[in-house]
């Protein structure tokens, strides 16, 4: 159960509002640059039950204080969700004089390391793990349903950009060749936790299936499967009474993963007794009394794996966006986001972009759903000069002023520089 929950909370961006396509190029590639380096970075974690402050806790070793179990166990529902994202890489854009005919296209490349992560569990599952089984005593615990994913990976990313076809009108498609380094999955369809009303044993009813890529092979130089992944991209500005206005689809990250023979695999469907052990005389203690009860035959008796490949489906994200330019220093862009394969909530969005001047623009941003409930945040575009741009801000920055209270924490930074 430790382990478990340890992976819950082993990631520190929990929706952008742009696809990576987009990302790259966010802003209009300048007529005068021919070539643009770019280096992007974003994290984040959010939850509808666990606060900032108990996650940062969790995650660091510090002591769990009652106050900090109790304001998250008053946040429980009966189902609860938590994610994460880690997302850092370098690109390199490139203008083409014209490809198949068609001008004003570019040709990009990017290599990433991605991580993501999500969860959903039980109130049942939280009360028992942090406040014990006692209180259970004569009852059934409800983990029913219990799911989590880690998925670890890097990613090599080509494509092209199209930044004027049809009035004006971008779009953008990439092929990645993905490396997986790690992988770990529960899905437990039925989990229950019968404990004795005189402590005397316990019952656990499981349903289950768990893939984990090779365990003996790990870290970022670890080479545990091999994917493909497609990005997709459109825009399309037209006029409306408000300003003009644009529409854009994104499909990011449609793909798969392959890992190796050397995984690990269970589909389990059994009845766990458990009594303890018992011991006669505190002089005859030896380390014998608790061979049969280590974690690792637990662990066996309940999950005896076998050695498999088996495909994973990337967490495949929707972003569909409406933004319309009301005058040259307000725009105002209407968002929704899912992400499909990912215990994840419709996220719907506002955000309000205030342009200073060409080389200055702030935004706020205001959303409920994803893996939380509210989400705020601010961000900053500031063009240097001398072709270096700069994109930073958080969408969850509710966690930072208020750890005690808010339940997520983001930040992302982008750093680009445009050569002639």
């Amino acid at each position: 159960m430790k382990k478990i929950l340890f992976l819950l909370f082993i990631l520190i961006n929990q929706f952008t509002s742009e696809a990576q396509i987009a990302a790259i190029f966010s802003d209009e590639f300048p007529d005068s640059a021919r070539t643009r380096i770019g280096l992007v970075g974003e994290y984040g974690i959010n939850s509808n039950a666990f606060t900032t402050a108990f996650v940062s806790k969790f995650y660091k070793g510090g002591y769990i204080d009652a106050e900090l179990k109790n304001d998250v166990l008053k946040r429980t529902e009966n189902m609860n969700t938590i994610g994460a994202d880690l997302n850092y890489g370098v690109y390199v854009g490139i203008k083409l004089d014209s490809i198949f005919h068609k001008k004003n296209i570019s040709l990009f490349f990017s290599l990433r390391d991605r991580a993501h992560f999500d969860a959903r569990f039980s109130k049942d599952l939280y009360k028992v793990a942090f406040y014990g089984n006692a209180p259970y005593a004569g009852k059934t615990a409800d983990f029913n349903d219990f799911n989590l994913n880690y998925l670890r990976y890097q990613q090599l990313q080509i494509g092209l950009f199209s930044s004027k076809y049809d009035s004006a009108a971008r779009w953008g498609i990439a092929v990645s060749i993905l490396k997986g380094e790690q992988y770990s999955s529960i899905f437990a369809q039925k989990a229950e936790l019968f404990t004795s009303e005189d402590g005397q044993y316990i019952d656990f009813n499981t349903e289950m299936q768990v893939a984990q890529s090779d365990t003996a092979n790990k870290g970022i130089g670890a080479f545990n499967g091999i994917g493909a992944g497609l990005d997709i991209y459109f825009e399309a500005p037209f006029k409306t009474r408000f300003g003009d206005s644009k529409l854009r689809v994104s499909v990011a990250d449609i793909g798969v993963i392959k890992f190796n023979s050397s995984s690990l695999f269970l589909n389990q469907d059994s009845l766990f007794h458990y009594t303890g052990f018992q011991v006669n005389s505190i002089y005859d203690l030896q380390d014998s009394t608790f061979a049969n009860t280590s974690q690792d035959s637990i662990i066996n008796s309940i999950a005896p794996f076998k050695q498999q490949s088996f495909s994973v489906t990337l967490p495949t994200v929707l972003n569909l966006t409406y933004e319309t330019k009301f005058s040259s220093h307000f725009e105002m862009t209407e968002g929704i986001r899912y992400v499909f394969n990912g215990n994840y909530h419709l996220l719907a969005y506002l955000k309000g972009n205030f342009i200073f001047n060409p080389k200055l623009a702030i935004s706020a941003t205001v959303g409920y759903g994803g893996y939380g409930k509210f989400n705020y945040g601010l961000g900053a575009f500031a063009n240097l000069g001398k072709g270096i741009i700069i994109y930073a801000g958080s969408n969850n920055l509710e966690g930072f002023i208020a750890p005690k209270k808010a339940l997520g924490q983001s930040a992302y930074i982008s750093l680009i520089k445009n050569f002639k």
